[in-house]
């Protein structure tokens, strides 16, 4: 390689494309079938296959262990009730290869009949779940040079079972060192896809549930990522404390969008004589404010450190301008919390008329006396129940759009539990649901006209445009 040569540098705004469309698994997906087929002609293999892989990105595959005296057939039925995967058992496997006993079946016939079942129409385009079908080494090896290839191996532990990393022969059913030594070497193979799920003393349907969440998560494959995070929730709820936790746990930036836009209203450029000449109007610009926050995300530490963003969107058509810009969000959190709740925190809660820092006057009502404490006029009661009852109106369009690309966490619980949780979900790979498509269902138009607007909304908005018109120098710190 010649070393003066420029290396090629992939410009961190292509990133959220690929991510979005999983172009590095499409090309994963190529790659491993050309190795697998190796065809004479490989441009028009790629051609011919093309759709398939692509259809076959998102598309969970997945192997249940066996494990002693634990019914994994039923547990696969039902995952595939939910997920619609198609179910491949080992009575199935048998009938198809024409044995009657697995005995029978050797491990290189076993891979060529299964890459014929898994080959067919449904669980291509649905995907699969194999179970039962693999019970040793040898079994595992040939699936894997044939090109079945899973996305997640699924191990059930039962709370009777013997660990396996310890050698136990005596006080042991008679089946166990066989079996140990299979599985333990079928594991070593798919080390990188296993998950182990632990029983204990639970219920079948909460067993189902929990492999579901595993299955919904697909790994990333070797692109690079910067989270972007939206965190939505009623005001109350903990969103800029959730926030704060993040920047100071990962280095994000985080953009509080009512004070960004004070900042840009306030500039003084050609950009903020047009949000100045939209006055009231301008909290009803999707389009306008999502430009606000596209100049944002679009510098150099939030391209590099990755974001998190609260106070923004209000509601779908928000939501759908932010998704048409260069980095869109790849985590959507919804904070779900009682609203009772979330309006005792705001009313409860004064400013020091000096230093602007928050006192919560239950917690601490002898604050009241030591301190010049004043209420934020964004928090009195009638635009606090205007706001809560304009973000009941969207929770449902919002939840909606966003699909099983969101992640609901209850926000009643402590906050050290709430955080956990967010990272829990930031930490996740990518999930197997299709991306949100801001294209379709498009049924308002780019600027809203306020006379087209709820009592509610207006309320709710103009709460929001208030230290706009009065500048930026009054408390920006509330939740």
């Amino acid at each position: 390689m010649d070393e003066k040569r420029l290396k090629l540098n992939l410009p961190p705004w292509h990133v959220p494309y690929l991510e979005k469309h999983r172009i590095m698994e499409l090309f994963h997906e190529l790659t491993r079938e050309l190795i697998i087929q190796q065809p004479v002609d490989h441009l028009l293999f790629i051609k011919q296959i093309l759709y398939r892989a692509a259809a076959s990105v998102g598309i969970s595959r997945v192997i249940i262990l066996d494990s002693p005296k634990v019914n994994t057939a039923e547990v696969a039925l039902q995952i595939a009730q939910q997920t619609t995967h198609h179910v491949i058992t080992e009575d199935m496997l048998l009938k198809t290869c024409g044995v009657a006993s697995r005995n029978d079946l050797k491990p290189g016939a076993l891979a060529v009949c299964l890459s014929y079942m898994l080959h067919m129409e449904e669980p291509q385009n649905h995907g699969w779940i194999l179970v039962g079908c693999i019970k040793t080494a040898a079994e595992a090896q040939k699936i894997l040079q044939t090109g079945i290839v899973p996305t997640h191996v699924i191990h059930l532990i039962p709370p009777f079972m013997p660990k396996l990393d310890e050698l136990l022969y005596c006080n042991v059913h008679a089946y166990w060192p066989g079996y140990r030594r299979e599985i333990m070497a079928i594991r070593e193979l798919f080390k990188t896809k296993l998950t182990e799920i632990y029983l204990r003393q639970r219920f079948i349907h909460e067993v189902v549930k929990e492999c579901i969440d595993v299955i919904k998560i697909l790994k990333s494959i070797g692109c690079p990522k910067q989270i972007r995070c939206v965190i939505l929730g009623p005001r109350g709820s903990g969103r800029k404390t959730q926030a704060k936790l993040l920047v100071q746990k990962f280095n994000f930036v985080h953009i509080d969008f009512p004070k960004l836009l004070c900042q840009q209203w306030n500039l003084q450029n050609k950009f903020g004589e047009t949000l100045r000449a939209q006055k009231d109007e301008l909290c009803f610009r999707s389009d306008l404010m999502a430009q606000v926050l596209n100049k944002r995300i679009l510098e150099d530490d939030c391209v590099n450190q990755g974001w998190v963003l609260t106070g923004f969107p209000f509601n779908t058509t928000d939501f759908k301008y932010i998704d048409t810009l260069d980095t869109p969000p790849n985590r959507v959190i919804f904070l779900e919390c009682d609203l009772n709740i979330c309006r005792e925190r705001v009313i409860n809660r004064r400013f020091n008329v000096y230093s602007g820092s928050v006192t919560d006057i239950l917690k601490s009502p002898e604050m009241i006396a030591l301190k010049r404490l004043g209420t934020h006029p964004k928090d009195k009661l009638g635009i606090v129940n205007a706001e809560l009852n304009y973000y009941c109106e969207q929770y449902g369009a919002l939840r909606n759009y966003c699909g099983e690309t969101g992640f609901v966490i209850n926000a009643d619980q402590p906050e050290r539990w709430i955080f956990e949780c967010i990272l829990s979900a930031i930490a996740k790979g990518n999930l197997a649901a299709p991306p949100r498509n801001p294209c379709l269902e498009e049924d308002q138009t780019a600027s809203q006209s306020s006379s087209d607007i709820s009592d509610a909304d207006k309320t709710m908005r103009s709460s929001i445009s208030e230290p706009v018109t009065q500048g930026v120098g009054f408390f920006h710190d509330q939740v």
